[in-house]
């Protein structure tokens, strides 16, 4: 009995330090989305933007990011604060960075200059 017991609560555990359920349960999903904007950007969007301009470095970027929280990361976003979540263990900062970076290939478009602003198409630029 005592077997069945500790397997149900190592299995629970599992569970419930996977970086979706992580997200879910800490409201992330109330300014995020996976693949559209919300109040802040897509989760899918921050992964390609952080594999882009941040390479290998990537992961520690955005865990510092929910660790500390941040604001004016994201132009279009300026007016949103991030909030930190230091109350979050590494291994579960860990497994949200992971999460968020596994969206990558759900993010539209080509990721732009990294600055918000498109890439100024309808301004005179880009045109033949």
């Amino acid at each position: 009995m005592k077997k069945i017991i500790f397997l149900m609560v190592a299995a629970s555990l599992m569970y419930a330090d996977s970086g979706e359920q992580l997200v879910s349960d800490n409201g992330c999903l109330s300014c995020h989305a996976v693949a559209s904007r919300k109040a802040a950007p897509a989760f899918a969007g921050i992964a390609k933007r952080n594999l882009r301009f941040n390479g290998s470095g990537a992961k520690s970027v955005i865990m510092d990011t929910i660790k500390n929280g941040s604001q004016g990361k994201y132009p279009r976003f300026s007016g949103t604060k991030m909030p930190s979540f230091n109350y979050l263990s590494n291994q579960q900062i860990d497994a949200i960075a992971d999460y968020i970076l596994s969206q990558a290939s759900k993010a539209k478009g080509h990721g732009g200059n990294g600055m918000g602003r498109g890439m100024g198409m309808g301004m005179g630029q880009g045109r033949l």
